[in-house]
């Protein structure tokens, strides 16, 4: 790969993680497709260090129960950075950090939830762009109160 190509599916993955963070504070969860192939399957460490895996559907499913307008959760503000990609043919593999903030609602009202982490993702080059297709995400720090949702 020349560097020229590289620079550009560099720049196009990184778009899709900014993509990702604008849908999410949006609360736009079923505009997703802009980010995740449509089998993709992640496996998901939250601070309850469970696993589960997920299709694209049933991701948006839950982040509309988990920030959604029915969740106890408020605005957000999620921000990556250090994105270390490597590129082969189709495919990409990057290690990107995160770091989220949560506004609660409800019982929750007035306090925050931070959380620091990284998102470990394989992508693969589509038709519309560059989808996540296996995401292994990390919360490595938290502050305030963590809110889950029973599957």
């Amino acid at each position: 790969m020349n560097e020229l190509q590289f620079f550009s599916d560099k720049h196009q993955i990184e778009q899709v993680y900014i993509r990702y963070c604008e849908l999410v504070d949006a609360k736009d969860f079923d505009k997703l497709d802009q980010v995740f192939a449509a089998d993709k399957y992640g496996y998901y460490w939250g601070a309850s260090r469970t696993h589960s895996e997920h299709t694209r559907d049933s991701l948006i499913a839950g982040m509309h129960a988990s920030l959604g307008p029915d969740s106890l959760c408020g605005a957000t503000a999620h921000n990556v950075s250090n994105f270390r990609v490597r590129i082969d043919g189709d495919r990409a593999f990057t290690k990107v950090n995160f770091f989220a903030v949560h506004r609660g609602r409800g019982q929750f009202d007035g306090e925050l939830c931070s959380q620091w982490g990284t998102y470990e993702d394989e992508l693969v080059r589509t038709p519309q762009g560059w989808r996540v297709c296996k995401r292994n995400y990390t919360n490595i720090l938290n502050e305030g109160p963590i809110v889950t949702v029973p599957a």
